[in-house]
């Protein structure tokens, strides 16, 4: 993040030109000829080796080559790392879909892309668990699920909108007949594959055959240092042991792997051991997942921590992040604020930027952190339904249309993604927050508890500071 967060702020200076604005204004076209943007088009023939481009989306790559060279070199990046970057198709997707983003809307606090860089996708409300908290109440075949033909128009659809990352999710992935068609076609279009699973189901066999079909990222559900304490909160005797087995197996792939720990009130002392257990099973990362009161979880908000603890929560994972040989992040946006402010005070640690990944360590990136800018929700990310409705966040059950029937175009302008991105337009008192550019509060909490999108979170200390 500490590249992409430089790349954008350099951007808006190297474009802040008559010459720029004018390619941008070509760029931003669909050429018919080549099929997408022009902008996407001249990257793919810059950087990707295509060679059937028309004259004019050609002549355009010669001057996106240069734009994008002028800023790497500005923000003290070697050529050699761009091409590498951008030999991948997943990333010259980012590159178009900000450059886009930065024509159409400036460099916002936050900063909004031209379509999401991650859609969470839940296939299947099919489940084998049958968790405590599970926002999308699974178990059962979801109403109107997608069959197979109806969901590579779905991920056809994403790709055409330069969509550069997918995560499928659930229920459990796993159990639909037809994922690994799925995946593959996903990472065939180009789009970082990623699948978010209980892991129960993964043997090696199954670990081999998810990386031979294009993911890249496994993020394995694991609720606990101890069995009986992942096991009661996810709701099958036995699973942890079948969960911990396939964070083993996908690791021992090249497939990033990562373990996914809701903290809650029945498990948070155990956050210490589940790091080293991350470590132990030679796990890439851990991402700690706020307990958000929707789906099945409406049903027991008492084991949503109290501000406070999620508070000490953060600050130890900011910390923990410096000296552990992993990828710390929490999908919590107070965390950073958290960083920050322990960077403000000299304690110092890793910024992070967004809800799920750090920006880098220093104060040098401080001023970046409000372009990167907290909650994700409609603005980084959207999320898809097993019937192909659309919503800001898995965590965020408001339907702004269904990605099959609506102009996805259309529906990133729907006002209540714009609701989750105005930050100036929150309630009282994240809408005044000094770091309400930084953070933002959760929406998805914010919704759960208030009832609307634009509320304030509650799980946030200064939220009740400000309310004493």
């Amino acid at each position: 993040m500490t590249r992409v967060g430089e790349f954008i702020r350099v951007l808006n200076r190297v474009l802040d030109s008559e010459l720029a604005r004018r390619l941008m204004k070509l760029g931003a076209k669909r050429c018919e000829s080549c099929g997408d943007v022009r902008v996407k088009v001249a990257l793919d023939v810059a950087y990707g080796g295509r060679e059937d481009a028309c004259w004019k989306c050609k002549a355009t790559a010669r001057l996106v080559k240069k734009l994008v060279e002028k800023t790497a070199r500005a923000a003290g990046v070697d050529e050699e790392t761009v091409r590498e970057a951008l030999s991948l198709d997943s990333y010259r997707r980012g590159i178009a879909v900000t450059l886009l983003g930065i024509y159409r809307y400036g460099v916002r606090k936050p900063f909004v892309p031209a379509a999401p860089y991650l859609v969470v996708w839940d296939v299947t409300g099919l489940c084998n668990l049958r968790c405590e908290h599970c926002y999308s109440e699974a178990g059962k075949p979801a109403p109107g699920e997608l069959d197979t033909e109806r969901a590579l128009e779905v991920i056809e659809r994403f790709s055409e909108w330069n969509v550069p990352g997918l995560a499928f999710s659930g229920g459990e992935p796993l159990m639909r007949d037809d994922f690994f068609e799925l995946a593959e076609a996903s990472a065939n279009e180009g789009m970082f594959t990623a699948l978010a699973t209980n892991g129960t189901l993964i043997d090696r066999d199954t670990a081999e055959r998810l990386e031979a079909a294009g993911v890249e990222y496994v993020e394995i559900s694991l609720d606990g240092a101890r069995p009986e304490t992942h096991d009661k909160f996810r709701g099958v005797k036995g699973a942890w042991e079948r969960t911990v087995e396939g964070v083993r197996h996908c690791a021992e792939t090249d497939m990033i792997t990562v373990i996914a720990f809701t903290v809650h009130r029945n498990n948070v002392d155990e956050l210490p051991q589940m790091l080293d257990l991350a470590e132990e099973l030679g796990a890439d990362g851990i991402a700690v997942f706020n307990f958000i009161p929707t789906g099945q979880g409406r049903f027991c908000p008492e084991l949503d921590p109290p501000p406070e603890v999620r508070e000490e929560v953060l600050k130890m994972l900011v910390r923990e992040a410096l000296d552990r040989d992993l990828m710390i992040y929490s999908t919590a946006p107070q965390m950073s604020r958290v960083s920050l402010q322990m960077t403000e005070s000299g304690e110092g640690g890793v910024l992070y930027g967004t809800h799920f990944a750090y920006a880098g360590e220093g104060r040098w990136i401080e001023p970046l952190v409000e372009f990167i800018g907290g909650c994700g929700a409609g603005r980084c990310l959207l999320a898809i339904r097993p019937n192909g409705d659309v919503q800001p966040c898995v965590f965020l059950p408001v339907k702004i249309g269904n990605i099959l029937e609506d102009d996805p175009e259309e529906l990133w302008e729907h006002e209540v993604l714009w609701a989750c991105r105005n930050r100036d337009e929150l309630e009282k008192p994240c809408g005044e927050c000094k770091y309400r550019y930084v953070c933002g509060g959760c929406r998805a909490r914010a919704y759960a508890i208030t009832g609307k999108v634009e509320g304030p979170d509650p799980g946030c200390v200064l939220v009740g500071d400000a309310n004493k």
